[in-house]
């Protein structure tokens, strides 16, 4: 890499969320210096946090890949106190079926779903688990 090479908007992207991964997992000398000085508090949030934006782009790939989804409702909600780009991650308790599940998922500040509401849910193929997928469409 040179100093005048231009990279794109997604490589840019691609590049700043491997190092915020990094950070997170303690890797490198930034993540040690980020351990030590942030403390390990600080760099378990950021887990989380990178951990639910890999989610979310999961589940847009898995969407984009044709899985189905299911609708199931909303039982409850609970704020984690975690925002990422201004999107709060919460945890719900859904209805889904027979029986009750909570997952924690990143929601859109514009679409947060309330009680009583439907929401898509979709099963990932590799762990088998729940993973929300937005509001379910109304009408």
């Amino acid at each position: 890499m040179g100093l005048f090479n231009r990279k794109s908007p997604q490589d840019r992207q691609e590049e700043a969320m491997q190092m915020a991964d990094d950070i997170a997992a303690g890797r490198g000398f930034m993540g040690k210096m980020t351990k030590a000085f942030m403390g390990s508090e600080f760099t378990d949030a950021m887990k989380q946090a990178t951990s639910s934006i890999h989610q979310a782009e999961h589940v847009a790939a898995l969407r984009a890949a044709g899985v189905p989804t299911q609708e199931a409702t909303v039982l409850g909600m609970q704020d984690t106190g975690q925002t990422i780009n201004d999107n709060p991650s919460i945890v719900l308790t859904l209805q889904v079926g027979a029986q009750a599940v909570a997952i924690q998922a990143l929601v859109s500040r514009l679409e947060i779903p309330r009680v009583g509401e439907h929401v898509l849910v979709l099963a990932d193929p590799q762990s088998g688990g729940l993973l929300y997928a937005g509001l379910a469409p109304r009408g």
